[in-house]
Order: C-alpha cells, then structure tokens, then sequence
C-alpha cells in the first residue's frame, strides 16, 4: 500500500505540491523518476500534452534532465514502477502555459493510500532515449533569478 506523502517540488503550480500519491500514463516519465538516484540534486521534467485535453499517446511531449554528478554522470540507478489502480487518481487541471500555449500534463494524484497491483523492475537502460545532463549551480542560479524561466539550460 502506498500512502500520500509530500513531494519535493519547484514548480510553480499549487497542485504539485499536493501531499499525494503521484502518478502518470505515461511509461517514460515514470521510468524516469524509478531511475533517479537519492543523490540527484535536480531534476527537470516535464510530460504534457499540448492542448487543454489529452490527446493520443504519440501526441505526448517530455522533457528530462538530471543534474549531473561531480564527475558528470547521470544520477541514476535501476529502481520500480508501481502499476496501481486509476479510481482514486484525479488529472492535474489543463492550463495555459506562458510559451507553449494551453497544455495537459500526464500528472496525476491520490490523496488517499493506493494498494499497489504490480511492481516493475527499471534500469536506466529501458528508457528510450538518454536524458540531458545539466550543471547544478547553473540552473540553481538560473531558476532563483528568474521562476518562470523553465527549464533555464541554454
């Protein structure tokens, strides 16, 4: 059984920072947060579709970035996804994106306990591409001058 619990979040948006169980359709976002190291500084992500509906799966866009280790590596190491039950889980409302225009992120939340139907064993090799690496302090910087500045790489 899973339970709700506070994310680490930047984002801007009230509805990320909810104490919640979070979820997603989509199988590469999810892998990419099973991947992520405990030691990861930063993660920048994003998984919408554009379009104030969701759309079909090839209509997805997804954006993924690890801090990089002192030594330049990716944060990452082999973790889970959880298969669980949709009933509970509500959609992150659909909303207009200053650059983008109106999009619907693939976030979704509980905020009650979800049992968990299955259990997935991920390594960062299943994802299909490799996702970028930035500089920490850079985009810390970046990100503490300028908030709506996502997701301040160059």
């Amino acid at each position: 059984m899973l339970t709700p619990r506070q994310p680490l979040d930047f984002s801007l948006d009230e509805f990320s920072k909810t104490t919640a169980i979070y979820a997603t359709e989509d199988p590469t976002w999810a892998i990419a947060y099973a991947i992520r190291s405990s030691s990861c500084r930063r993660f920048l992500n994003a998984c919408f579709y554009p379009g104030a509906a969701a759309g079909h799966w090839a209509e997805r866009r997804i954006f993924l970035s690890f801090a990089s280790t002192e030594d330049g590596q990716a944060p990452t190491n082999a973790g889970s996804v959880y298969v669980l039950p949709s009933k509970s889980f509500t959609r992150m409302p659909s909303y207009t994106d200053p650059v983008l225009g109106p999009i619907t992120e693939c976030q979704f939340i509980s905020t009650e306990p979800v049992p968990v139907l299955g259990e997935i064993s991920v390594k960062p090799q299943n994802l299909p591409f490799t996702p970028a690496l930035h500089d920490f302090e850079t985009v810390s910087r970046r990100a503490s001058s300028n908030p709506l500045g996502f997701p301040w790489l160059d």
